[in-house]
């Protein structure tokens, strides 16, 4: 099996590869939930910098509205551990968890003790098969993600923010007509327009 190493290098070449931009577009807390979510927890771990107060509780009040906030925990970002150590990153930002960790992935998970991760990093010297580009030096185990591949990014790439239960427009509805159906292009162009200021705003 391929060893990856989810650096910088890996990102640009699989950004090169679907002929999309370096880092994700959509990584700013005002426009990704699973971003701000990510940095939020960092925060209150203590492992970064905590938000504002009342900036963290706009813009989770903001995404619990819409449509993209995880309705399942299995689905929502979270940090754990044990004896008070902050040991497993899971359902991360990809962006969020290279900007801290150094390297492009959705999960995380450092080793039990500096025990476990000595037998391991022996064990690879001992094969051969480790190397300065090698996570195994400071994680048990991690997913490698480019951020094309996370969940949100397509949805994020056409949503509106939806709140749950909100009433969709119908822009084509079913009337007789010449061929069984019509098209509000009044609703059509609003659409439009609200998408075109979403995205140029």
């Amino acid at each position: 099996m391929e060893h990856i190493y989810p650096d910088m290098d890996w990102n640009i070449s699989r950004s090169h590869d679907k002929s999309l931009a370096i880092r994700c577009p959509h990584a700013n807390m005002h426009r990704c939930p699973r971003y701000y979510e990510s940095y939020a927890l960092l925060g209150k771990s203590g492992i970064t910098t905590t938000l504002d107060p009342d900036t963290d509780m706009e813009l989770l009040a903001k995404w619990k509205k819409t449509n993209l906030w995880p309705a399942l925990a299995e689905q929502a970002t979270s940090i754990s551990g044990s004896d008070g150590k902050k040991s497993q990153f899971s359902n991360f930002c990809p962006e969020v968890a290279f900007d801290t960790f150094g390297l492009f992935a959705s999960s995380l998970c450092r080793y039990a003790n500096e025990a476990d991760r000595e037998n391991v990093v022996n064990q690879l010297l001992g094969d051969r098969r480790t190397s300065a580009k090698d996570w195994h030096h400071e994680w048990a185990w991690l997913s490698p993600m480019h951020y094309s591949e996370c969940p949100l990014y397509s949805q994020l790439s056409v949503s509106q923010l939806i709140a749950p239960g909100s009433i969709k427009e119908e822009i084509v509805s079913m009337k007789p007509g010449a061929f069984g159906f019509s098209i509000d292009l009044k609703k059509l162009i609003s659409r439009f327009c609200r998408w075109w200021l979403s995205r140029h705003g």
